[in-house]
C-alpha cells in the first residue's frame, strides 16, 4: 500500500534544510495569482503547493488544491476575482497532502482527475496531524499512462511516464498555451529531486519522466513549488541529476558506504526529515533498509 507524504509550503521555503516547526506555528506567504496566457494562471502562497487555474468556455479547471481547506477556499476566492464561471474540474499532480488536503475547500461533486496510483494513495492516506477528511473528494477519473482530453473547450494532455517523485505523478500539458504543470517532479529550490520511496517513487523513473517533460513542446513549466521554469533549466537539471546518479552508482560498485559516498560528494551528513537524493539512490542500488 502506498501513502501520501507529509509536506508543507514552509518546509519548501527552506527546502535545503527540509525541516521546520509545526504547521500551525509556521508563517506562510500571502496568496498571489500570476497570469500566464490563454486564460491560464498559477497561484502561489497560502499553505501548500502551487495551484493552476485554467478558464474554459463555461467553467474552470484547477490544478492541485493546496494543503488546507482554508487555502483551498482562498484559491476559490482568487478564481472569483478572475471569472464568474464555476470550478468544474480539479486535476491532481500527485497525492502529497500539500497538493490534496485543500480539496474540502472546494465544492463537492466536481470531477477530480488523478493518476490511478494517486487515487489509491488518496483513498489510503498516511495519518497526519491535520486529519483532513477526503472521503467526499476521492478522484472520480483516473489516468494510467497518457490521455488527451478536451475539457470545456480546453485541450489537455495528461502524462505518466514512470514512478518518479511518487508512483502516482501526473503531468498536465496544455498544448495550445504551451504550458506544463509538473507537480513535484520539478521543485525550483531543490538542487536534486526529492524521491519518495515510501510512495514507490524512483530515481530512474524520475529521469525518464523528466526526459518526457522536456520533450513536450512547452515554453513554460510550472513546478509544484517555486516560480516558472524554462526548458533549458529543466534540461540542465535532468543532466545534472543523471550525472549524480551515475556517480553514486560507481561508488556503490566500489563498495563505498553511504557515509563515504556522501563525503566524496561533499554532501552534509544529515539533510532533515526527508532522505536526500544520494540516500534514495543508495537504498535503491543496495536495497538497504538503513
Amino acid at each position: 500500500m502506498s501513502y501520501r507524504s507529509i509536506f508543507s509550503s514552509a518546509i519548501f521555503a527552506a527546502i535545503a534544510s527540509l525541516a521546520g516547526p509545526s504547521l500551525h506555528a509556521q508563517q506562510f506567504a500571502p496568496i498571489m495569482t500570476h497570469a500566464l496566457n490563454g486564460g491560464v494562471y498559477w497561484i502561489e502562497g497560502g499553505v501548500g503547493s502551487n495551484s493552476g487555474v485554467v478558464i474554459g468556455k463555461n467553467g474552470v479547471i484547477v490544478i492541485d488544491a493546496k494543503q488546507t481547506p482554508e487555502s483551498g477556499k482562498a484559491v476559490m476566492a482568487e478564481i472569483a476575482k478572475l471569472t464568474p464561471k464555476p470550478v468544474t474540474h480539479i486535476i491532481i499532480t500527485h497525492s502529497n497532502l500539500d497538493h490534496v488536503d485543500g480539496l474540502p475547500g472546494f465544492p463537492k461533486g466536481l470531477t477530480i482527475i488523478a493518476q490511478e496510483n494517486c487515487k489509491e494513495q488518496v483513498e489510503h492516506p498516511r495519518p497526519s496531524p491535520q486529519n483532513i477528511d477526503l472521503a467526499g473528494y476521492i478522484p472520480t477519473k483516473t489516468v494510467a499512462k497518457k490521455e488527451s482530453i478536451t475539457i470545456d473547450g480546453v485541450r489537455v494532455e495528461l502524462f505518466h511516464w514512470a514512478p518518479a517523485h511518487t508512483s502516482g505523478d501526473l503531468i498536465i500539458y496544455l498544448p495550445d498555451q504551451k504550458i506544463a504543470f509538473t507537480g513535484d517532479i520539478t521543485v525550483a529550490r531543490l538542487p536534486y529531486p526529492l524521491i519518495h520511496l515510501e510512495d514507490q517513487g524512483s530515481s530512474l523513473g524520475w529521469i525518464e519522466s523528466m526526459k518526457g517533460i522536456v520533450a513536450l513542446n512547452a515554453e513554460t513549466y510550472i513546478p509544484g513549488h517555486g516560480g516558472p521554469q524554462t526548458k533549458a533549466e529543466l534540461q540542465q537539471r535532468v543532466a545534472n541529476t543523471a550525472a549524480r546518479r551515475d556517480k553514486i552508482k560507481q561508488l556503490v560498485a566500489q563498495d563505498k558506504s553511504l557515509d563515504e559516498i556522501k563525503k566524496e560528494l561533499g554532501e552534509p551528513p544529515a539533510q532533515g526529515q526527508f532522505p536526500s537524493f544520494t540516500e534514495v539512490v543508495y537504498k535503491e542500488l543496495t536495497k538497504s533498509k538503513s
